[in-house]
Order: structure tokens, then C-alpha cells, then sequence
């Protein structure tokens, strides 16, 4: 006895990874973007929590599930504190490139995140993290034209895991397997 919709619940996985995929593509493309080693390391820096946080949620641990609010607080001052002692010290156009950057990677962390999810709110989320992720690769690609190959594989690997995931999941909703909550 075989198990109903396996394929598309691993073309789900793929696609979740797929966009793990890109997001570690991402970090490597912003650091190159950036060409500040001290920006590059503050983009790290704002980048690293929201995605243990995520990578915990995920696991569902106990205390950070528990604490979820709270944990998301944090992460915003934190976010928050670290632009304003960092930005002051840059250019507009730098501002700019930083501000879009950081976007961008929380975009994509949320899309992540809730990419195997099947509640309504969070499949909107997926999808609107996702493309809105694709159009910020888009407008920093267009300024950088220097790393196209980096942004264009970031695209495509991004754009490949969303079609992956939605087309997965509405060929599991058309055979009645997948219900969103």
C-alpha cells in the first residue's frame, strides 16, 4: 500500500529546500553586494537570528514556541538598533543597498519558513515573501550587474522552489489530498 500525494509532498521538500538553497545563495550574493566588509558583517549579524529563530520554530522547541512573542520583540530592537548605529556612517545609495538587502533576507526567511505550511495565512505569506523577494533580487540586480550570474542563479533557484511548492500543492488540492486550514 503506497502513501497518497508522496510525490508531491517530496516535490514540497525539494521546493522548502530549494529555497533553503537560495537563501544561503542570498547571504553570499549581499555580501559580495555590499562591498563593505563592516555592512557585510552587520547584514550577517541581522540575518542570523531571525533564521535560528525560524530553524527553532520549525523544531518546535518548547521554550522558543512558548516565548514566540517575545523572541520576535527582541529580534526587532535588535534589528532596529543595529541599522541605527550602522547607517549614519554611510552614503544614501549605501543606505539604500543596505536597507533593500536586509529586506530582501527577511523576505526570504519568512518564505521559508512558512513554505510547508497549510494554513491560509501562512501560505500568503509564503508566496508574498517569496515574490516580493524576487522583485528586490530584480532591483539590486539591475544596480549590480557585476554579479549576474550569482543573482541570476539566486532567481531562478528561488523562482524554481515557489513554482515547485504551488504547483505540488495544487496538483495535492485537485486530487483532494491537501486542504488549507
Amino acid at each position: 500500500m503506497s502513501i497518497r500525494g508522496k510525490e508531491e509532498g517530496i516535490f514540497r521538500l525539494i521546493g522548502s529546500f530549494l529555497i533553503f538553497v537560495s537563501l544561503i545563495l542570498s547571504v553570499f550574493f549581499y555580501f559580495m553586494a555590499l562591498d563593505n566588509l563592516y555592512l557585510s558583517l552587520i547584514s550577517t549579524l541581522i540575518i542570523i537570528p531571525p533564521f535560528l529563530m525560524s530553524v527553532l520554530l520549525k523544531l518546535e522547541q518548547d521554550f522558543i514556541v512558548k516565548n514566540s512573542l517575545i523572541f520576535l520583540i527582541l529580534l526587532i530592537i535588535v534589528v532596529v538598533v543595529l541599522n541605527l548605529v550602522t547607517l549614519p556612517f554611510y552614503s544614501i545609495l549605501h543606505i539604500i543597498r543596505f536597507v533593500l538587502i536586509e529586506s530582501s533576507d527577511l523576505l526570504l526567511i519568512s518564505c521559508w519558513h512558512f513554505s510547508l505550511s497549510l494554513y491560509k495565512k501562512n501560505k500568503l505569506i509564503f508566496i508574498i515573501g517569496g515574490f516580493s523577494n524576487v522583485v528586490l533580487n530584480v532591483l539590486l540586480w539591475l544596480s549590480l550587474k557585476h554579479l549576474f550570474v550569482v543573482s541570476i542563479s539566486l532567481i531562478l533557484t528561488l523562482i524554481f522552489g515557489l513554482f515547485m511548492i504551488i504547483s505540488a500543492e495544487l496538483i495535492m488540492k485537485k486530487k483532494g489530498l491537501l486542504n488549507y486550514i
